[in-house]
C-alpha cells in the first residue's frame, strides 16, 4: 500500500486531485468509525478508539514529503541548484514538523488519549522511499530497507509485523507498467469495503 502510494506520487497527473482522492476516502472512513463510535457509546471523548486516525490520513500526510522529493529529483537532474536546497529545506522541515507532531501525540496517548496517526512517523514516511528513485532496483532496495526500519519499530507492539518483509518480494513481480484503468477506482473501494467485512464479522461473532 505504501510503496503504491509513492509510486502514485511519481506518476500522477493531477496532483491536487491525487492527494484529495486519498484524503477524502481518509475522511470518509473516520466518519463511518465516529459513527459506529457514537452508536456504540453514545458519545465521544479523547480516549475514544474512533480518534485513532486510519492509514489513509496517515499517508496524506506523507503524500506531501513524495510530492517535494519529485520536485527535488526533477531539479537534480536539470541542474537547478537552488530548487535542489530549497526543496531540500522544505522537506527537512517538514519531516520534523512531522516528527514533533507524532512526539507530542505519542506523549498525550500514554496518557491515555486515542488520538494518533495509524502507523505514525513510519506510515508517513514509508511512501517516500519508494519516490525517491526511478530506478527499479534502488527503488526496491530503498523501500525494502525503509520496511526494515518499519518491523524494528513495532517489532514490540506487534511481532507479526515481519510478515510485512514479504511485499518486496510480490514487488519484485512489479514491472513498472500502469495497470487497467477500469481496477483504478476498484482499490480506493477495498480498504474501507475490507474493513467493513471485518466489521460485520466482529459483530456477527
Amino acid at each position: 500500500f505504501a510503496f503504491f502510494i509513492g509510486e502514485g506520487c511519481v506518476y500522477t497527473s493531477s496532483r491536487k486531485k491525487y492527494h484529495l482522492s486519498v484524503f477524502l476516502l481518509g475522511v470518509g472512513c473516520q466518519t463511518v468509525y465516529i459513527i459506529e463510535d457514537l452508536i456504540r457509546n453514545g458519545r465521544i471523548t479523547f480516549s475514544s478508539d474512533c480518534l485513532f486516525l486510519n492509514i489513509l490520513l496517515t499517508f496524506s500526510l506523507g503524500i506531501f514529503a513524495c510530492f517535494t522529493m519529485c520536485d527535488i529529483s526533477e531539479a537534480y537532474h536539470k541542474g537547478e541548484r537552488k530548487k535542489v536546497i530549497a526543496g531540500s529545506v522544505i522537506l527537512t522541515v517538514y519531516i520534523l514538523s512531522l516528527f514533533a507532531m507524532c512526539t507530542l501525540l505519542w506523549f498525550f496517548r500514554k496518557q491515555g488519549d486515542s488520538l494518533y496517526f495509524d502507523y505514525g512517523i513510519c506510515g508517513m514516511l514509508l511512501p517516500l522511499s519508494a519516490a525517491v528513485y526511478r530506478d527499479r532496483k534502488l527503488k526496491l532496495m530503498l523501500f525494502t530497507l525503509g520496511v526494515l526500519i518499519y518491523c524494528l519499530v513495532f517489532t514490540y507492539s506487534m511481532p507479526y509485523v515481519w510478515f510485512s518483509l514479504l511485499s518486496p518480494v510480490l514487488l519484485l513481480f512489479y514491472n513498472g507498467k500502469s495497470g487497467s484503468k477500469k481496477l483504478k477506482y476498484l482499490f480506493y473501494i477495498f480498504y474501507p469495503a475490507h474493513l467493513g467485512i471485518i466489521y460485520l464479522i466482529d459483530f456477527i461473532i
